[in-house]
């Protein structure tokens, strides 16, 4: 029998051990999807070093900082997760971001939709973000995804405007993994291990890493459950 070895479900992102040898096929305990082992044990580019986790069994979560204390718990219903609560608002708003700013480097989280306006809600990253602006990476709960950028605090343009994946998950409450790999001006997106886009802009060379919650302007509240939040070096 072939050692137990560890990879990534290629839809939802869970950490699977598996003992079957490269090539074969494998089945997802957390989803179902069946897929076979990839020669690099992985689907996606292979995981770096990481440079900072976040430990949501903590409220603490050492290392990063929670932007609004009030609007967040942490929950262990389906492995630890930090729930985000917001009221109906246009606004992308920051739930917990890095302390200081990083300029190329692998980010990943899991996001779960569990409340709010369906057509309206979405969920992301902005990254390298500063007082000159930063970029815009969001998936919706409808199976969609967009990436943009914002110019001194105002919503400047759109790099891919919102558009389909079938690799994305509609139902609500199921986990969709985003994945964004950023080197100098190369900006690639992963969804559920699946390459989404691959884009090349110079406007923001670096700055804070911000998970961010988009709540759409229509009751009610918005709910995000976020987990498996990772920043890593490039492999």
């Amino acid at each position: 029998m072939s050692p137990l070895t560890e990879l990534n479900c290629v839809n939802c992102g869970a950490i699977l051990a598996v003992d079957r040898p490269k090539g074969a096929v494998v089945s997802c305990e957390y989803c179902g999807t069946s897929f076979r082992v990839p020669s690099t044990m992985t689907p996606q580019p292979e995981l770096g070093d990481l440079i900072l986790g976040a430990d949501f069994r903590d409220p603490e979560v050492p290392g990063w900082i929670i932007s609004y204390e009030d609007k967040v718990e942490f929950k262990d219903d389906e492995g630890p997760e930090l729930w985000a609560d917001y009221a109906p608002d246009d606004v992308i708003y920051p739930v917990i971001r890095t302390p200081g700013p990083f300029d190329d480097f692998d980010i990943g989280v899991t996001i779960r939709f569990i409340k709010g306006k369906y057509e309206q809600i979405s969920a992301g990253f902005e990254l390298r973000y500063g007082d000159e602006g930063d970029y815009v990476f969001r998936i919706s709960a409808q199976g969609t995804f967009q990436v943009g950028w914002h110019k001194e605090k105002e919503w400047g343009d759109t790099l891919m405007s919102w558009t389909t994946h079938p690799k994305l998950r509609t139902e609500m409450g199921y986990p969709n993994r985003l994945r964004v790999i950023m080197r100098g001006n190369q900006i690639r997106v992963y969804l559920n291990g699946v390459l989404a886009t691959s884009l090349r802009d110079d406007r923001f060379p670096s700055g804070l890493i911000r998970v961010v919650i988009s709540p759409g302007s229509d009751k009610p509240n918005t709910v995000v459950a976020y987990s498996d939040l990772q920043l890593r070096e490039i492999s």
